[in-house]
C-alpha cells in the first residue's frame, strides 16, 4: 500500500495522492510525531476522487520539512516528508573581531558579525579554532554551551574557554590556555551554519592570527594618547590606546562632553586593529576644556578593564580593583 501513497497535485492544489483505495474508505493525515498517540488530532481536509485515486487536500497548507503519517481504515499506512526546497544562500559573514594580527595567549573573545539574522544552535559544530598550518583543531578551546547573540540576531559573540585562562582553576592545571605562544591559528566559520530563514552562508569564513605573550594590565586612560583637534573646525577627535581594545565594548563605552557638559554629538568610529578611536563632530568643536568619558567596564582583548585585571594575582598590589565610576580625561581643542 505504501508505493501507492506519494505527493502529489489535485486541481493544483497539494495533496497526498492513495492509489486503489474503494470509494468511501476512511483516510487520516497527522504530524508524524504524533502517529502513534493522540497529542495532535488528525489534519482537517477533504477527500477528492481523482479517476482512480483518491487524494487527501488539507484546509491548511503542508509545511515543508514536515513529516506526516498517513493511516488507512485506522491501519498506519506510511510516513511522508514533505520536502524542503533549497533557497539560494545570501547571507555571509561581514566581519570578525578582533581584527588584529597579533592577539595575547590569554584571549577571552571574538565577535563575529553576520549580513542577516543567524539561527541559534548551530556555533557549536560550525565554528572552530583550528592550526593555522592545518585543519587540526584546537580541542576544548572554545566555551560551549548557550550562545550569546546580539538582539538582533547578527552578532555572535564567541568566548575562548575562562576555565582554561584562569591560573589555579582545575582546567588550567589540566590542559593550560587554549592558545600557545608563537603557534598561529585560524578561527573558521563554515558555511554550513545557518541563517534565520535555515539556508547556509554564502561562502566559508575565517581569520589567521598570531598569538603573543600574555596580557595582564588595566585599562588605563591617563596613558592614552590624545590628538585634539583645532577648535571650530570639524576635524576628527583621535584617541590611541596602545593595545587593541574589545571592539564591542568600544562601540558604547566612550563618550566626549563639551565645555557645557552635554555630549558632543558626532560619528565614533573604531580604528585599525581596535588600537584607536575616532569621533567626528557633527559641529565644529567649541573653545575650552572638554572631557573624555570613559566607561569602566572597557577592556581589552583579554579582558582586562579599566577598573579591574580578567585574571588576578592577590599577591601584586597592581592588581587591586580601581574605582568602579567612569573615568574622565581633559582636553581642549587648540
Amino acid at each position: 500500500m505504501a508505493a501507492g501513497v506519494a505527493w502529489s497535485l489535485c486541481d493544483g492544489a497539494d495533496c497526498i495522492r492513495l492509489r486503489g483505495l474503494a470509494p468511501g474508505t476512511d483516510v487520516q493525515v497527522r504530524p508524524a510525531m504524533a502517529a502513534t498517540g493522540s497529542q495532535f488530532p488528525a489534519m482537517a481536509g477533504k477527500l477528492v476522487r481523482d479517476g482512480g485515486d483518491v487524494c487527501f487536500v488539507p484546509r491548511f497548507p503542508f509545511v515543508d520539512g514536515t513529516s506526516y503519517a498517513v493511516a488507512v481504515a485506522g491501519a498506519p499506512v506510511t510516513v511522508l516528508t514533505r520536502p524542503r526546497p533549497e533557497r539560494p544562500a545570501v547571507t555571509e559573514v561581514l566581519a570578525i573581531y578582533p581584527t588584529a594580527a597579533e592577539v595575547p595567549r590569554n584571549l577571552l573573545r571574538f565577535y563575529l558579525w553576520f549580513s542577516a539574522p543567524m539561527s541559534e544552535g548551530y556555533a557549536a559544530r560550525h565554528v572552530h579554532l583550528v592550526e593555522a598550518a592545518g585543519e587540526t583543531p584546537l580541542t576544548r578551546a572554545l566555551l560551549r554551551g548557550g550562545e550569546l547573540w546580539s538582539g538582533d540576531g547578527r552578532r555572535l559573540t564567541v568566548l575562548l574557554d575562562p576555565a582554561r585562562i584562569k591560573r589555579g582553576l582545575a582546567a588550567h592545571r589540566e590542559a593550560g590556555y587554549p592558545l600557545r605562544r608563537g603557534e598561529p591559528f585560524r578561527l573558521v566559520v563554515d558555511a554550513g551554519f545557518r541563517d534565520a530563514a535555515g539556508r547556509p552562508l554564502l561562502a566559508a569564513a575565517g581569520r589567521r592570527y598570531a598569538v603573543g605573550a600574555d596580557e595582564r594590565r588595566l585599562v588605563d586612560p591617563g596613558a592614552w594618547g590624545i590628538s585634539a583637534p583645532p577648535r571650530d573646525a570639524r576635524d576628527p577627535l583621535e584617541i590611541t590606546f596602545g593595545r587593541p581594545l574589545d571592539h564591542g565594548l568600544l562601540s558604547r563605552c566612550l563618550h566626549v562632553t563639551g565645555p557645557d557638559g552635554q555630549p558632543v554629538a558626532g560619528l565614533p568610529e573604531p580604528g585599525p586593529e581596535e588600537r584607536s578611536w575616532r569621533l567626528r563632530p557633527r559641529r565644529p568643536w567649541a573653545p575650552g576644556p572638554h572631557q573624555l568619558v570613559v566607561d569602566p567596564v572597557l577592556e581589552d582583548l583579554a579582558g582586562n578593564s579599566v577598573s579591574r585585571v580578567f585574571d588576578r594575582d592577590l599577591a601584586r598590589p597592581e592588581d587591586e580593583p580601581r574605582q568602579a565610576g567612569p573615568v574622565t580625561v581633559t582636553f581642549r581643542p587648540r
